[in-house]
């Protein structure tokens, strides 16, 4: 290059030498067996918090394993000041995190369910004619204990952990045949993503922004530049100061507060019909979640406010023909107008066809290595991956068939439900939805729309129902996305993906199994059912088999018609998408919209828009930097004054202030 000077002839000097890439420094693999023991024993830490705090695990980035990981890092700052060699790399605290991670999504939402399951119906067979005449007679004594003989402790409470581990004979083949069945369905999870991880994180480069705080805080093993960052600890001082505030608010109602939760209800400004079927519409902000939203690709955060209204305006013009709405599918998986279900699970299914339409050229070259048994370094084979995904799904289908359920129905079932699966992990890993919760959605619901229910023996029914449950709730906490950002994490720090595998795994498991026994010793020591919001799940089973075999229906085609809808809207949106790149509207925003998860913190999304969108136009990209780190800033003040809080609520077994959508007190806190 020329460098001018004063005065005289420009003088030739070397150019200057670009920036080097800082890489990871890479860890012997001996030294993760020290983090890999250290989650180990943090585990049962994690599973009761997510047991007993069910509002800090419902959006898809969830407080315990980031503040778990938080308290790592201080300690390991301290390692890395007073004892070097004993600090942990930033390789080891990725293992760390994706461990506990898994850990808490295994012990969440699924083992709110399934946990449950296996008590359930013999404590209400008495009192519940459906159970006793419908249900019973058809679960398999491998799952579910089916005599209350033994249960009158867990009914009443009030034992120490000494009781719980000495009572453990009659739990351990249920928790061992739930294991099974959840972990088969995690590692065929785990497979695909094996399979689609260089597509999804290397050639697409999909955004993952749910990662982007751990990240921050994992980079150099605690020395990165988010430690010293102004904007940072900006946001966090705010945030903290405010829900610090709030929570005294709570306990103190005479300290002033301010509110940044549930500000106000948008429906009741719409009085009248139509304009009132809107339904509950609240507005708020939720920090945290807003924050998530900086992350988000500004198209897909515009589709998911614009799909929003577009859902609110259905429900309006179905009422304006005075045709009475449908719920969200589920409970009675009776569709009806709108059909908000069938139009997301034909939008799900969209998504899932466009991926494989995306990565078309990569999955050729994907069965060509499956076929030539190429060997990948580091990594798990693509034919060890496809086997592992047959051989899982095959596994689950002996086992439906131990239980009463035909081979192929349970292959099909758990099929349809992958795809699902690898829909909403590419969907996370693109817009980073801050909760992705689909209510009541599952196959069930495609099942009973497309085949009817006139034919089948109402022992399928129930065996059915009961046993795949947990595939039909909410899918807040759907272990697939948690896996595939796992991996993400791990090629970011130059961790083995083997490794990352490996840990996934093991996290898997021992998530499932410890989750189980952390939640028989809640029940033992504080009774079933009234430990929180989350005990004394299952019931919820019983109106549906009560409904499906009293109800017999026919296939409904005008259900089908919404699913094809849906997967219509999909594929139209993103072929004007690849024709006209500025396309602003995503189908993915279609897709998340058109169920119910939105609801809680679409306002909160249209703020942040606003905010992007003007920081981004007046300040460029440096004034999006401020506003990213600041938006870290935000979410971990928010995350630490909720471990503060949520401490407190486990210790007193008071409720607390929360950041979260729900409230300790109930979900509309």
């Amino acid at each position: 290059m020329i460098s001018p000077q004063p005065a005289g002839k420009p003088v030739l000097v070397a150019p200057e030498k670009p920036a080097e890439k800082v890489i990871p420094r890479r860890t012997s693999p001996l030294r993760y067996f020290r983090v890999i023991l250290l989650a180990l024993i943090l585990t049962p830490v994690c599973t009761y918090w997510a047991s007993a705090q069910v509002v800090d695990r419902i959006f898809s980035l969830m407080v315990p394993p980031v503040m778990i990981t938080f308290a790592i890092v201080l300690i390991n700052k301290l390692l890395q000041r007073f004892a070097p060699r004993l600090a942990f790399t930033e390789g080891e605290l990725v293992v760390f995190y994706v461990m506990q991670t898994v850990v808490c999504v295994m012990s969440s939402e699924w083992m709110d369910m399934i946990n449950n399951y296996i008590v359930t119906y013999a404590i209400n067979a008495n009192n519940d004619a459906t159970i006793k005449n419908h249900i019973l007679p058809y679960i398999s004594s491998f799952l579910y204990i089916k005599s209350d003989k033994h249960l009158r402790a867990i009914e009443m409470g009030g034992y120490s952990l000494s009781y719980a581990l000495h009572h453990l004979g009659m739990w351990w083949r249920p928790v061992l045949g739930w294991s099974a069945i959840v972990s088969l369905v995690c590692f065929s999870m785990l497979c695909i993503n094996s399979l689609m991880r260089d597509q999804w994180t290397r050639r697409e480069r999909l955004a993952f922004p749910i990662i982007q705080l751990p990240m921050a805080l994992i980079a150099g093993g605690g020395r990165s530049p988010f430690w010293k960052n102004r904007y940072v600890w900006g946001g966090f001082t705010i945030m903290a100061a405010i829900d610090l505030l709030n929570g005294f608010h709570f306990l103190y109602p005479s300290v002033p507060w301010v509110n940044v939760r549930f500000m106000g209800d948008l429906s009741l400004w719409f009085p009248s019909p139509p304009w009132n079927s809107i339904g509950w519409t609240p507005i708020g902000i939720f920090p945290y979640i807003a924050a998530i939203g900086v992350f988000m690709p500004t198209d897909l955060l515009f589709s998911c406010i614009f799909f929003f209204f577009v859902r609110k305006g259905e429900q309006v013009v179905v009422s304006a023909f005075g045709i009475n709405q449908g719920v969200f599918g589920g409970g009675g998986l009776v569709p009806g107008p709108p059909y908000l279900s069938e139009q997301s699970w034909g939008a799900f299914i969209g998504l899932f066809i466009s991926a494989l339409w995306v990565a078309r050229s990569y999955l050729r070259e994907v069965w060509d290595e499956i076929k030539r048994g190429v060997r990948r370094k580091g990594e798990i084979s693509h034919r060890a991956a496809f086997a592992g995904l047959i051989i899982s799904v095959a596994l689950l289908g002996w086992i439906g068939v131990s239980i009463g359920l035909a081979f192929w129905l349970v292959v099909i079932y758990i099929a349809l439900y992958l795809v699902f699966a690898v829909a909403v992990t590419r969907l996370r890993a693109q817009l980073g939805a801050p909760s992705h919760e689909m209510a009541f959605m599952g196959p069930n619901q495609m099942f009973v729309d497309f085949a009817g229910t006139q034919t089948v023996q109402e022992a399928t029914i129930t065996r059915v129902v009961t046993t795949f449950y947990f595939m039909n709730r909410i899918h807040r906490d759907d272990p697939m996305p948690s896996q595939l950002e796992s991996m993400k994490m791990g090629e970011s720090s130059g961790v083995s993906q083997l490794l990352i595998f490996a840990a996934v795994l093991l996290a898997t498991v021992v998530g499932v199994v410890v989750g189980h026994l952390t939640r028989i010793y809640l029940n033992y020591h504080f009774g079933y059912g009234s430990w929180g919001y989350g005990a004394g799940f299952g019931t919820g089973t019983v109106g549906t088999v009560s409904d499906l075999v009293d109800n017999r229906r026919p296939p409904n085609p005008v259900a089908i018609s919404a699913v094809l809808s849906g997967l219509l809207v999909v594929m139209v949106l993103d072929m004007i998408r690849f024709r006209y790149p500025g396309f602003p509207f995503h189908p993915a925003g279609y897709a998340l919209a058109m169920n119910f998860g939105l609801d809680y913190y679409w306002f909160g999304l249209v703020v942040v828009l606003l905010i992007k969108v003007f920081v981004t136009r007046y300040y460029g990209l440096p004034g999006y930097e401020r506003l990213r780190n600041a938006a870290l800033g935000v979410i971990l003040g928010e995350f630490v004054v909720e471990t503060l809080w949520a401490v407190m609520a486990m210790y007193t077994r008071h409720a607390t202030y929360t950041i979260s959508i729900n409230g300790r007190l109930g979900w509309n806190q």
